[in-house]
């Protein structure tokens, strides 16, 4: 069962398709309470214990260097990114051919393409950004 649209399609669930929905989610829900009654606080100190500090600055300085890397690779291959998002039949298909193209994952893709900025790719910005990205490189 397939619930998730792209392109804003409204989602089409048939009525004969809400018993084995509600069993799957039965389920699932069920599942997961069996896992977080054994395991729950062991994985909320893990994922706690391992989570990077979003203020430690060397966290900051790696998430802004992906990002002017992103922007960086739309630029280097900017005809070939527009030609895979015009001729993609989905946003779907365009997020994972996109992120292939850019050997990056794919949820990068659709949060950095989702607000990207076209003047970004103008020469003084690229100049900038290439300037950044080989300080934080140092």
């Amino acid at each position: 069962m397939h619930l998730r649209t792209s392109d804003g399609e409204t989602p089409v669930l048939r009525t004969d398709q809400l018993p084995a929905l509600v069993t799957a989610l039965t389920t699932v829900a069920e599942r997961i309470e069996r896992l977080w009654e054994t395991d729950g606080e062991q994985y909320a100190a893990d994922v706690v214990l391992r989570s990077r500090d979003p203020q430690d600055p060397r966290v900051i300085r790696q998430r802004r260097r992906e990002r002017l890397s992103l922007v960086q690779a739309v630029r280097d291959n900017l005809a070939d990114v527009m030609r895979l998002l015009v001729e993609a039949s989905s946003t779907d298909e365009a997020l994972v051919d996109i992120a292939a193209l850019l050997d990056v994952d794919e949820v990068d893709v659709m949060v950095g393409l989702a607000r990207f900025d076209l003047l970004a790719l103008t020469r003084p910005a690229t100049e900038r950004r290439l300037g950044l990205l080989a300080e934080l490189e140092e």
